[in-house]
């Protein structure tokens, strides 16, 4: 073997690197393909050497080196010009390193210095090269020295480390979501066992998600549905009005059963089993397939998709052609949404999970607390004088509220407060609490004693079930019921109906409608 590798480019191209637009994670990641491209090469035998038949890549980030680590096939000698020269391309580009580019733009645009140490299957040396940036510039270097040294032939590996680490180095509070986005770049090979990613000590695993299981919308009552659909979708691709090829997306879509705002909903898009762009918290979310940004659907849409037809970025970092690109969505969608049986577009916006009864107590208990503050302060009102109305009655001041209303059933844990209630001079004793009525008809009841009363608030309602945050129940619906209970109390004490009249038509309808 020749004792010099060839680095064939202008040696001021190699500065230009430090500059372009990338992230550390998909830097990082051009290694991981690497290695993993030797596994795939060199599986046969790999399998058969390996103790658990799998690819091993470690990766150590310190505060001024990163190291990598692999146990593939190395670089043999007839691969090993190829691997330093800039874009020379492999003969065989089907795989993941495609463009003959990743470790080289990455070691430069993340250190000024970088060494690879490498043995290959079958070969009884290793070769030591050394790339130093600011040296290859100044002497306008257009090949490299190559340490050799005999070692066993059973060795396979291939260090690669950084050192003098550029402005574009990880830092520190990025370390997380370099294994985040890693984790998710690398789903499918970590997940079918093949690849053991190690970041900073730590094994990167594949976290399933949980996918809805429930009834369709509407039918609430009816069977439960797994809100799961594969997908398997050809288009052709045309290019000057002639079909040249297909545009092709395997994987499937799902509900989630939480739904997430961030992190989990949306889909993770693969070539050549890698996901390209999409990872961590960047999923891709188009509005033809997840709907308006913060909608239900939006929060529980999510699948995988593996693209076949489209190139992607040298960096891997995005699909190209973005206006064919966009249109195959749009069409994907409409395949989907045309099988109505599978409602899954309507699900995932209208589908509401109902909340568990520890998780209506806490909002009840809350709501008690928050009322019983806002109307224990004394309140004058100016009420208008007004006709009497055709039909209206005197309220009994004992009158019983409906029967349905006053079987109580409290959710466990649930809470009662009493408080003083001022209305126009007149004191009031109030007491609020939570219970789970009959049916999910009525928001809350009332009912007099004398100056006492009792306000219940029925967390049965379908309105509690919503997708409304604690927060907003909080602040909407304590002040609401807190002015309803107070105009009540107010028609009371002038012996009018009205109040009573308009509570009972007011609870048939909310939550209902």
């Amino acid at each position: 073997m020749t004792n010099k590798v060839s680095i064939a480019t202008k040696p001021l191209v190699y500065s230009t690197f430090r500059f372009i637009n990338n992230k550390v994670w998909y830097a990082l990641a051009e290694y991981v393909d690497n290695s993993i491209q030797s596994y795939i090469d060199n599986k046969a035998i790999l399998s058969k050497i390996n103790p658990n038949g799998r690819l091993r890549v470690e990766i150590s980030i310190q505060d001024d080196l990163i190291i990598v680590t692999d146990n593939a096939g190395g670089i043999a000698e007839g691969n090993f010009q190829r691997a330093f020269e800039l874009a020379n391309i492999p003969l065989d580009a089907s795989g993941l390193n495609e463009f003959g580019m990743g470790m080289k733009v990455s070691s430069i645009w993340l250190s000024n210095v970088w060494k690879v140490e490498t043995t290959a299957l079958n070969e009884n040396m290793k070769k030591t090269v050394v790339f130093d940036v600011n040296d290859v510039t100044a002497h306008q270097k257009l090949d490299l020295d190559v340490k050799i040294e005999e070692c066993p032939i059973g060795d396979h590996y291939t260090t690669i480390t950084l050192s003098s680490l550029s402005q574009n180095k990880p830092r520190p509070r990025q370390i997380g979501h370099i294994k985040k986005h890693l984790a998710s770049i690398y789903t499918k090979f970590i997940r079918d066992k093949e690849l053991e990613l190690v970041v900073n000590g730590e094994l990167l695993v594949y976290e399933p998600l949980n996918i809805l299981n429930a009834p369709y919308y509407r039918t609430p009552e009816g069977k439960k549905v797994n809100w799961y659909k594969e997908i398997n979708f050809i288009a052709p691709k045309y290019k000057d009005g002639k079909e040249v090829g297909k545009y092709v997306a395997k994987g499937f879509i799902a509900l989630l059963e939480t739904m997430s705002t961030s992190d989990n909903n949306g889909f993770l898009l693969f070539r050549r089993g890698r996901v390209i762009g999409s990872s961590g918290e960047n999923k891709y979310r188009p509005l033809s397939l997840c709907g308006q940004e913060g909608s239900p659907r939006y929060k529980r849409i999510f699948g995988e998709l593996e693209i076949e037809g489209f190139d992607v970025s040298f960096t891997k970092s995005s699909f190209q052609e973005d206006e064919d690109f966009e249109a195959f969505i749009q069409v994907l969608r409409d395949d989907i949404a045309k099988d109505k049986s599978f409602d899954i577009f309507g699900q995932g916006q209208n589908y509401v999970k109902p909340k568990s009864q520890t998780a209506k107590a806490k909002i009840g208990n809350k709501l008690v607390k928050k009322i019983a503050e806002q109307i224990k302060k004394p309140i004058n009102v100016v009420i208008p004088k007004e006709d009497p109305k055709e039909g209206s009655k005197e309220v009994n001041p004992k009158e019983e509220i409906p029967k349905e209303d006053v079987t109580l059933q409290k959710p466990e844990n649930s809470e009662s407060i009493t408080t003083e209630v001022g209305i126009n001079g007149k004191k009031f004793i109030l007491k609020i609490e939570c219970y789970n009525g009959e049916t999910s008809q009525n928001l809350y009841t009332f009912n007099m004693h004398g100056n006492e009363c009792v306000a219940r608030i029925n967390m049965r309602n379908k309105f509690f079930d919503s997708n409304l945050t604690e927060e907003d129940i909080m602040e909407s619906v304590s002040y609401f019921i807190k002015t309803l209970v107070a105009t009540e109390l107010s028609f009371v004490s002038d012996s009018d109906s009205t109040g009573m009249l308009f509570r009972n038509r007011f609870n048939s309808f909310f939550g209902m409608i």
